[in-house]
């Protein structure tokens, strides 16, 4: 783990984001706190499968149409 100060972080962006590559983390400090950490993203193990939420939620028919009021608030109607 390495810390490095926002400064530090814009000046070598691109050796922080090897040594992430490289599996390690970088922790982005302001004023001797940390801030935010650079760490490598986890790849998904299974690729996602279609469909996987079908009958999870459901869709009103009239869904694209406004109520009448908030459409002529916003100036769909008149």
């Amino acid at each position: 783990m390495t810390l490095v100060t926002v400064t530090e972080a814009k000046a070598n962006l691109s050796k922080l984001l090897a040594m992430v590559e490289r599996g390690e983390e970088v922790i982005i400090g302001r004023a001797g706190k940390p801030v935010a950490t650079l760490s490598p993203l986890k790849a998904r193990l299974e690729p996602r499968k279609l469909g996987a939420l079908r009958g999870e939620f459901w869709v009103a028919p009239d869904w694209k149409e406004w109520p009448e009021e908030e459409a002529r608030a916003l100036g769909i109607i008149d």
